[in-house]
């Protein structure tokens, strides 16, 4: 049975920054997984869930892909007030996954518009953009949502919130909504991990202190309402500093045994994309070229420390029109090169 498409992924901006040089702290090496807990993974973004996910989610199993992360916004369980709930289509996905065998990341946020605190006059598609209005009401969403699928263990709280077009808030704003989430979510299911919103690290309208704002707020200190630091790393001349930045500055505010996750990662495979990214070596051009790069750069990423890692995105969609050609597969579910190259690593690599 297929789904209904939708857009509710949020990708945004290039990532460059060149800043994050702050005294590097050398590679971390790959870090142990408890037993059964998967290193690789799929994000998914606008357009999920779509008619083909089914498939997609058949095809990731096949390849030993043991994540899949994706949104949830409370304006779509929620869209007109506190009494209505909309889960169907999450208890279809959480349920199509369980059977294969998927573990799910799954991200909270977005309120609708009569729990965001947009001021008036925002456009209507930007509401879900601000921080929640009232508390009660979004720890009650968090709560119950988490209490229906016991078997999702881990838990994004929003998304590249160090984007100020992400993240309409302030970063006080952010370290206390992750305290009332986090709470939310541990109380809902002591046996899950709160995970920070993969911060985008580069990009227009960059905070660049955003990471050092949240750890070191003084009422609501980040480092007690997370269990694991995501980033999102794309670039290869930037791997190296992004990570040592990040564990460096955990470290610094006392959290530096958080587990760091890359939950996106990509390559395009239309060529049209991948010139405007700069790459010319005859190796990085059209699909052969982006599984090509998957072989290339994603062990890179564990042996810098990334504990999991998350391709940027499990299947083509053209609701995401700033990265139309990064799935693994193409906009009807079938492999692409990237795919295979995927599964092998898989095989190949610890």
């Amino acid at each position: 049975m297929g789904w209904r498409l939708t857009a509710d992924g949020i990708r945004t901006g290039l990532l460059v920054m060149a800043t994050l040089m702050a005294g590097g702290c050398g590679s971390a090496g790959a870090l142990p997984q408890p037993p059964g807990d998967p290193v690789w993974g799929v994000s998914t973004g606008a357009g999920f869930p779509a008619p083909v996910t089914p498939q997609a989610f058949q095809l990731a199993s096949q390849a030993g892909i043991g994540y899949v992360r994706f949104a949830v916004g409370q304006s779509r369980v929620q869209p007109t007030g506190p009494v209505d709930w909309n889960d169907a289509i999450w208890t279809q996905v959480v349920s199509e996954a369980a059977g294969l065998g998927l573990r799910l990341l799954v991200q909270l946020g977005w309120p609708p518009a009569w729990n965001s605190s947009a001021p008036p006059g925002t456009p209507a598609e930007e509401v879900i953009f601000y921080p929640p209005r009232d508390e009660r009401a979004w720890r009650e969403f968090v709560a119950r949502f988490v209490g229906q699928y016991p078997q999702v263990l881990d838990w994004e709280v929003w998304n590249e919130p160090d984007l100020l077009g992400a993240w309409r808030g302030t970063p006080q704003q952010y370290a206390y909504w992750l305290q009332v989430t986090a709470q939310a979510v541990r109380s809902a299911n002591p046996r899950a991990r709160v995970v920070l919103g993969g911060l985008a690290l580069g990009g227009r309208l960059l905070d660049p202190d955003f990471l050092e704002d949240i750890l070191s707020d003084p009422q609501y200190p980040a480092g007690p309402n997370f269990d694991v630091m995501t980033a999102h790393v794309y670039r290869p001349e930037w791997m190296q500093a992004k990570m040592d930045y990040v564990r460096s500055t955990l470290t610094r505010f006392g959290v530096g045994d958080r587990p760091i996750w890359v939950t996106e990662t990509d390559y395009p495979s239309d060529p049209a994309e991948q010139a405007a990214k700069g790459f010319t070596d005859p190796r990085y051009q059209g699909p052969q070229g982006q599984a090509q790069w998957l072989r290339d750069h994603l062990p890179v990423l564990r042996s810098l420390g990334a504990a999991k890692v998350f391709w940027f995105k499990l299947h083509d969609s053209d609701a995401n029109p700033e990265a139309r050609s990064y799935g693994v597969l193409d906009g009807a579910a079938r492999p692409k090169p990237a795919y295979d190259a995927y599964r092998e690593l898989i095989q190949t690599t610890p």
